[in-house]
């Protein structure tokens, strides 16, 4: 038996024209364990990061401060535990409603529920939009909800990404 080691080159070569914008963040499971209190219309912040190109994306507010007009994508995660109790001893699964928000407008929604213990939920969104540039991007929650968001390292994260198509 014969095995071939192949390796590629890929050189990237940046110009004014070029763009590199994206940003990838994610919710840590201290944060989701808290979001049984995030009240209707609170902008949802994903704590940890893990690509930033440009600082463009804040974990502290939680918002995408577009820095050039073009067309972006964005796509956002949200998952639902299905094992909170809230008050202690009844079950209280998880179901939330999500925007997507360019400042004020809404560009994008999502529902996610789950009606039975031990049978977590997520949904993604996804959305291709032409954006100016100064204006910020956030998911935000849309209306009262039960339970609270489930992400963690071992199992499901709950997540926030978009970049620049053009």
């Amino acid at each position: 038996m014969t095995t071939h080691t192949y390796s590629f080159k890929f050189d990237f070569f940046l110009t004014e024209s070029t763009c590199l914008i994206a940003f990838s963040a994610y919710m840590s499971e201290s944060k989701a364990g808290q979001s049984n209190s995030i009240i209707d219309g609170s902008t949802l912040i994903f704590d940890k990061v893990e690509t930033n190109s440009g600082s463009d994306y804040s974990v502290f507010t939680g918002k995408f401060s577009v820095p050039s007009s073009g067309i972006y994508a964005f796509t956002w995660t949200i998952c639902v535990d299905s094992r909170y109790t809230n008050p202690p001893g009844r079950l209280n699964y998880g179901e939330y409603g999500t925007e997507l928000m360019m400042g004020s407008t809404k560009i994008g929604v999502l529902h996610t529920d789950t009606e039975t213990k031990y049978d977590d939920a997520c949904s993604t969104g996804f959305v291709i939009r032409y954006v100016s540039s100064g204006n910020q991007v956030y998911v935000r929650n849309n209306y009262a909800h039960q339970g609270k968001l489930l992400s963690k390292e071992s199992q499901t994260r709950t997540t926030f990404s978009g970049w620049k198509m053009q």
